[in-house]
């Protein structure tokens, strides 16, 4: 009898240890404020570990100095109080930065663990209501004769260097006015204050859809099914000038390889779910979890990809 107590003992003791270790807390690093795509990405999942699989996820906004104030917080967690840290941003986090920035305190290769891609979204040339402006064709031209203004949420990121393809390939004359953050240069954009703006449709469906707002052109190689009606930047004769802006999920470095792979198959179960995708597309943004060698090697491809059209427009940050 005390034989058979003991080894209940003993499995209750391993099964309660599993279960714990299964369902500790984890957290989520998003390098930019709430509200934005990432952010949007970022509560889904949340809510969905929670309920789906009894997974607690904190998601934890940490914007800053191109992702690098993130990345502090994650390289420099105390996973006893944070539990598994995860890290979510997008791909100038992971691809672009090592080129535009003189010293960066992070390296995607030895600091994080690839777990899986989340999720896409087209980026799409957009022109006020009573801008002249009906074809990219038109804005080019008008471009070539005089100085258009461009807004974008920062210096750096997809948009920015979209802005800047634009400019080099079409030979138009085209000044970057950079802002903290989507908002406001879609503001402007609306009232006009600025030409015309790359973005994706998260945060400009609602201007498209009350007229405020026109998508003249997609930078994309195809056109996207999201807005088939709009001819890409190619179509115009200006090649390019594309780039597709992801998003994904990431490990702490360090962390037990355990813990990786329960996390990337919950992660990916949550991203396959029907609402989750439907709730995405209605945003613009379309979801597409991967292994996690897929999203390394997209990492390195985008990153191998943009290297050179970054030195040639000579983007340098601090």
């Amino acid at each position: 009898m005390k034989v058979w107590l003991k080894l209940a003992t003993c499995c209750a003791l391993m099964l309660g240890a599993q279960a714990h270790a299964q369902n500790k807390n984890v957290t989520l690093v998003v390098p930019y404020p709430p509200g934005g795509a990432a952010d949007q990405l970022a509560r889904v999942i949340s809510q969905e570990m929670g309920t789906r699989f009894d997974q607690k996820v904190i998601v934890e906004n940490r914007p800053g100095a191109g992702a690098q104030v993130a990345m502090n917080v994650v390289k420099n967690a105390n996973t006893a109080s944070l539990g598994t840290v995860l890290f979510l941003a997008d791909s100038g986090a992971y691809s672009l930065n090592r080129h535009l920035y003189k010293r960066l305190n992070y390296d995607v290769a030895t600091d994080l663990i690839p777990m899986t891609l989340a999720a896409k979204a087209p980026v799409f040339l957009l022109v006020n209501k009573d801008s002249p402006f009906k074809t990219v064709q038109d804005l080019v031209a008008a471009g070539q004769k005089q100085e258009l203004t461009y807004g974008s949420p920062g210096m750096g990121t997809g948009t920015h260097l979209l802005g800047e393809m634009l400019r080099k390939e079409a030979g138009a004359r085209l000044v970057h006015v950079p802002y903290k953050g989507a908002g406001p240069a879609l503001i402007d954009a609306v009232s006009g204050q600025i030409d015309f703006i790359f973005d994706v449709l998260t945060g400009s469906r609602g201007f498209l859809e009350d007229g405020r707002l026109r998508a003249i052109a997609a930078a994309t190689t195809e056109r996207s099914p999201l807005r088939p009606d709009v001819p890409t930047i190619a179509e115009a004769g200006i090649p390019n000038v594309a780039f597709t802006i992801w998003w994904g999920i990431s490990a702490k470095a360090g962390t037990p390889d355990e813990d990786v792979a329960r996390l990337t198959e919950q992660l990916t179960a949550v991203l396959k779910e029907e609402a989750v995708v439907k709730k995405f597309v209605d945003f613009g943004i379309q979801i597409e979890p991967s292994t996690p060698k897929e999203f390394a090697d997209l990492i390195e491809q985008d990153a191998q990809a943009m290297g050179p059209t970054i030195k040639a427009l000579e983007i340098t940050l601090d």
